[in-house]
C-alpha cells in the first residue's frame, strides 16, 4: 500500500514558492500569461517573438516554470496593443519605454501603401490555409515575371507582408513557417540552375541570432548567384563567433550580415560590434536589411545597404566584384 501525498494546487497554494525575480514589481502580484493573453488581446507567440526579438516584455517564472508578468510590463503591453490598432507597426514600438509609448497615443500613422494585386492575392490564399493554390500562384508569378524581377518585387515584399500579418497577429506562426517552406522549395529548385562557377568571389551570408528569417537569406543568396558571386551560406541565428569562424576558416573575401526582421537598433548595434570585433580587421562587413535605418550612428570599419541594389553597389565599391557588370564587359 502507497503513501498518498497531497501535492500543491498550480498557483492557488498560498506556500507556493515562486522563483527567478521579476526586475520590478512584486511576484505575488504578478499575473500568469494566460491571464495576460486574456487582459491584452495579444497572443502568447506574439510575446515569446517580441521577448525573443526586443527583450520586452521581461517575466519571471513561477515555482512550475511559467511565465509571470509584473503589473508594470502588463500596462505597457496593454498600450501597445492599443498603438498595434492604430497602424504602428511592433518594431516601432515594442522596445519603446511606456512614457515614449504614452505620446504616441493618437498620432496618426500614415496608410501604408496597397501592395500589388498578385501579392495580396498571395497573403490572401495562406491566409485561408489554401496551401496548394498558393504554390501554383506562386509557381506561375515565377514563371510569368522572371527570376530577378519575381524576387525583388514579388518574392521579397510578399514575406515581409506575411510576417506584419503575424507580428500584428492576423495571421499565426505556423502560416509563415509553411510559407517560408513553400517559397524555399521554389528557390531551392532554381537555385540548381543559377550556381555561379566554382572561381568565383565568395563571401559569407549569415542573420544574428535575433533575426531568424532563413527565406529571407535565401532570397538574397540567389540574387547573388545571378550576378556570378559564390555565398557561403551559414543559415540564420549563427552567433558573432560562428560566422567569424567559418570567415577564417574559408577565406572568404567579404561577410554580410542580414538584419531583415523587426529588431531594435539597439540590439542590431550589438550584434554588428560583436561582430567586427570576432573577424578579421582587414575583412569587410556588410550589415543589410531594414534594420540598418535604426542605427542610432555609423559603426567603424562596417558598411551598411538597406537593399539588394546597395548591396552590389558596396560590393563593386570595396572591389569584390567589377565595376562594371559582367555581361556589359563581355559585350564590350
Amino acid at each position: 500500500m502507497g503513501i498518498l501525498i497531497k501535492a500543491p494546487t498550480r498557483r492557488t497554494d498560498p506556500g507556493l514558492s515562486l522563483a527567478m525575480p521579476a526586475a520590478s514589481g512584486d511576484l505575488r502580484v504578478s499575473l500568469h500569461i494566460r491571464e495576460v493573453v486574456r487582459i491584452t488581446g495579444l497572443r502568447r507567440e506574439q510575446l515569446y517573438m517580441w521577448q525573443r526579438r526586443y527583450g520586452f516584455p521581461n517575466p519571471a517564472r513561477d515555482g512550475f516554470g511559467d511565465r509571470v508578468y509584473p503589473p508594470d510590463q502588463v500596462a505597457r503591453l496593454k498600450v501597445i496593443k492599443q498603438l498595434l490598432s492604430e497602424g504602428w507597426r511592433a518594431g516601432a514600438v515594442v522596445p519603446l519605454a511606456e512614457s515614449a509609448l504614452q505620446s504616441m497615443l493618437g498620432i496618426a500613422v500614415e496608410d501604408p501603401l496597397p501592395l500589388p494585386s498578385e501579392i495580396e492575392a498571395a497573403v490572401k490564399l495562406l491566409a485561408e490555409h489554401r496551401v496548394g493554390e498558393l504554390q501554383n500562384h506562386l509557381s506561375k508569378l515565377l514563371v510569368g515575371q522572371g527570376l530577378r524581377r519575381f524576387l525583388e518585387q514579388t518574392l521579397i515584399p510578399l514575406n515581409e507582408a506575411v510576417h506584419e500579418h503575424v507580428v500584428r497577429g492576423d495571421m499565426q506562426n505556423f502560416q509563415e513557417l509553411r510559407f517560408a517552406d513553400i517559397a524555399q522549395r521554389l528557390l531551392r529548385d532554381v537555385t540548381r540552375l543559377v550556381r555561379p562557377t566554382r572561381n568565383a568571389s565568395q563571401i559569407l551570408l549569415a542573420t544574428p541570432p535575433n533575426d531568424p528569417n532563413q527565406l529571407g537569406l535565401a532570397i538574397l543568396e540567389l540574387l547573388l548567384f545571378t550576378e556570378g558571386i559564390n555565398c557561403l551560406t551559414l543559415g540564420s541565428g549563427v552567433p558573432a563567433q560562428e560566422v567569424a569562424g567559418a570567415a577564417h576558416a574559408y577565406k572568404v573575401c567579404l561577410a554580410i550580415l542580414l538584419f531583415d526582421r523587426g529588431i531594435s537598433g539597439k540590439i542590431a548595434g550589438q550584434e554588428i560590434r560583436s561582430l567586427r570585433t570576432a573577424l578579421p580587421e582587414d575583412m569587410p562587413l556588410v550589415v543589410s536589411g531594414r534594420a540598418v535605418n535604426l542605427l542610432a550612428k555609423p559603426i567603424p570599419n562596417v558598411r551598411t545597404a538597406a537593399d539588394f541594389s546597395s548591396v552590389m553597389a558596396t560590393m563593386r565599391e570595396l572591389n569584390v566584384v567589377p565595376a562594371i557588370p559582367v555581361e556589359v564587359q563581355q559585350r564590350a
